[in-house]
């Protein structure tokens, strides 16, 4: 793994981060402008129609489930942060839209054969874990949780993009804020280590010496089928950038992988 030259990589070795870091100020962030037209992506390659039951696993404070409630779904979304959760059913009741948010962590869901879609989107929580045995479980509450036929998407880092160019940082403009992503590389265990900053246009900026970064689990495509075909279901197909004219190729780093339960 490469060091920066120029700030300092700290890279937490707490394996529950992931359930301490989030807050509300997520909301700000620039990509959650692109929640639309992701939904508007997910609608069209799911073949979506309205009526149809949809499970978020770690749905955050609802962005997509809320947005897919309002265009005739019925939503379940679970999530480990309480304050997301709280916002998300406040927002769904507000709006009057069935969407129901619990608060709770995604291995212990129990659903069983209820919902014609699961999804885990913006990583879901895949690769979050605390090792290769408890990210799998999210297969496996997803596969059990779906009807015959149902499918799964996700929307995680793709390993084989990460094991080709990173490391790398990367910018994303917003109406309000710009943010960066520094992104770095353990080929031998296939973790990336991430951190972040979002800058306000408009308000005083210090130049940072740290940069805090969580470990991710990525994997290939390939890694992936294999998952899927453990938990009896099947790839179909996977897009890069929400975009179906974007092909899932070592080439794009954030994809969209959809499978089917049997």
């Amino acid at each position: 793994m490469k060091e920066c030259a120029d700030i300092k990589r700290i890279i937490s070795n707490d394996a529950l981060w992931y359930k301490k870091i989030w807050t509300l100020d997520i909301k700000n962030m620039s990509w959650v402008e692109e929640t639309g037209s992701q939904v508007d992506f997910l609608w069209r390659t799911l073949g979506l129609r309205g009526g149809e039951r949809v499970l978020d696993l770690a749905c955050g404070f609802g962005r997509h489930s809320i947005e897919l409630a309002r265009r005739g779904c019925s939503v379940v979304g679970i999530d480990i942060t309480k304050d997301y959760v709280d916002d998300a059913n406040k927002t769904a009741s507000e709006m009057g839209v069935d969407a129901r948010f619990v608060h709770g962590d995604v291995r212990e869901v129990r659903y069983d054969g209820e919902f014609d879609v699961v999804m885990n989107l913006a990583d879901g929580a895949i690769g979050y874990l605390e090792n290769d045995a408890e990210n799998a479980k999210i297969f496996g509450v997803a596969a059990k949780a779906l009807k015959s036929g149902g499918k799964h998407v996700i929307d995680v880092g793709n390993g084989d993009y990460a094991r080709r160019h990173f490391p790398k940082r990367h910018w994303v403009f917003g109406s309000n804020a710009m943010s960066l992503a520094d992104f770095d590389w353990d080929g031998e265990k296939s973790l990336m280590y991430y951190g972040g900053m979002d800058i306000e246009y408009g308000k005083p900026f210090d130049r940072p010496i740290e940069i805090y970064s969580n470990p991710t689990r990525l994997y290939g495509i390939e890694e992936l089928r294999k998952i899927y075909q453990d938990n009896g279901m099947k790839v179909l197909s996977y897009y890069g950038d929400f975009d179906e004219g974007t092909p899932g190729s070592d080439d794009v780093f954030q994809i969209q992988v959809f499978a089917q339960k049997a």
